[in-house]
């Protein structure tokens, strides 16, 4: 079997490790699959590679912080990745995150020059066509340098934006035609962004994230699973969800004002993730969950899922509550649309009166909260199951390996 190596930042948290590790795992029966990553602890698990530094990344994250210089610290730990694919001589490699203060991505691009392997390029955000942001929320500054920045994205985050035209200029030296490389995208959204940018001289393709659906399904009886996590059998649960409950791209100020306007109703707002929030009656936090299937039970004992983002590729988190045949509602993104329709959701107005609204009336239907959940389900079985995902993904690293 051909050996293929994937980057990524960590590997089991967040969205885009969620991703990547699902190839790593489900597609070692057609490939030799490694998985190599740079923040996190290290894992015993076989054929995965842990070559972070902690001390250069706090160097890396001083470099972001106060120089704007994403991807040009950790130098010595992307050394070390470098002499780990040399010496394992992959004939594949998978990059997810290039950004998260952990490899030095001139370096490790450029390395690959040399040797012409064949790479993959999985985009979970538009960081490779701004000058730092992993979202440019339509700000032209972000994508030319010219101009005043307009980008309210907190990640990652710089207090001294001096470099943006320093950083685009890297970045469109290093992806080069040099690189034999695809960029594949979650979102036809994403795509059309990347084929409006410099990186439109590679092949690029689009592979929606996929659900494992024999995982992410639905329960008929909640009032188990709430007994199990110590939650109330006798409320209405709106769960949300971000890795960061601080993330202010994740809208979760919207989601508490919306908590502070329903406070007389019966719902509990259950929020998934790290982060202290305001002390609210109406609100409790989980903490991050990282088991997979623990999720799917978090996803299938509420009756509502609620997204307030302003920056999305794909909403993988509305993706698996829709498996679990929990109704989505929230803030219309051009994004979302490609996921979300009335079938399945509400998409509103970005405004917490729009999201309470909304709230109220589909809590109060039952017969509607059953059938979109129902179509919901149905919509993820037959256009985004973890199935169909692998199947295009294992067609992609085969075309790439020709």
């Amino acid at each position: 079997m051909k050996k293929v190596l994937i980057i990524n930042t960590t590997l089991n948290k967040g969205g885009a490790a969620r991703v990547a590790y699902s190839l790593f795992e489900k597609l070692s029966v057609d490939f030799d699959m490694h998985f190599a990553y740079g923040r996190g602890t290290e894992s015993s698990a076989l054929k995965t590679f842990y070559f972070g530094n902690r001390l250069e990344m706090f160097i890396h994250i001083f470099l972001v912080r106060f120089l704007g210089l994403e991807g040009l610290g950790s130098y010595f730990s992307t050394k070390k990745l470098i002499n780990y694919i040399k010496r394992e001589n992959f004939a594949l490699v998978n990059l997810h995150n290039l950004h998260g203060y952990y490899v030095n991505f001139p370096q490790l691009l450029n390395f690959f020059k040399t040797i012409k392997v064949p790479i993959i390029y999985s985009l979970h955000d538009e960081w490779p066509i701004t000058w730092l942001p992993a979202h440019s929320l339509g700000c032209t500054h972000c994508k030319t340098g010219v101009g005043h920045c307009t980008n309210t994205y907190s990640y990652p985050k710089n207090y001294f934006p001096v470099f943006s035209k320093y950083m685009l200029k890297k970045k469109r030296a290093t992806f080069s035609n040099d690189l034999n490389m695809t960029i594949v995208c979650p979102s036809l959204w994403l795509k059309n962004n990347i084929t409006d940018s410099y990186l439109n001289k590679f092949k690029i393709e689009v592979i929606a994230n996929g659900i494992d659906t024999d995982v992410f399904v639905s329960v008929t009886e909640k009032n188990n699973l709430r007994e199990k996590y110590n939650l109330p059998t006798d409320k209405k649960i709106v769960l949300f969800s971000a890795s960061n409950l601080k993330d202010k791209t994740k809208g979760i100020s919207f989601i508490l004002e919306t908590a502070k306007l329903l406070e007389d109703k019966n719902y509990l707002f259950l929020g998934l993730g790290n982060g202290q929030l305001e002390n609210l009656p109406n609100v409790r936090t989980t903490g991050y969950i990282y088991n997979k299937n623990k999720l799917a039970e978090i996803y299938a004992l509420s009756d509502i899922f609620c997204f307030a983002s302003s920056a999305e590729t794909f909403l993988l988190s509305a993706a698996e509550a829709l498996a679990c045949e929990i109704p989505v509602v929230g803030f219309d993104l051009p994004v979302v649309r490609e996921l979300v329709n009335l079938e399945v959701g509400i998409l509103t107005e970005t405004n917490s009166i729009a999201l309470a609204t909304n709230f109220d009336e589909l809590l109060n239907n039952k017969e509607r909260l059953i059938q979109m959940g129902q179509n919901g389900r149905e919509l993820i079985v037959q256009n985004y199951s973890e199935k169909l995902f692998l199947e295009k993904y294992s067609i992609q690293y085969n075309n790439s390996l020709r």
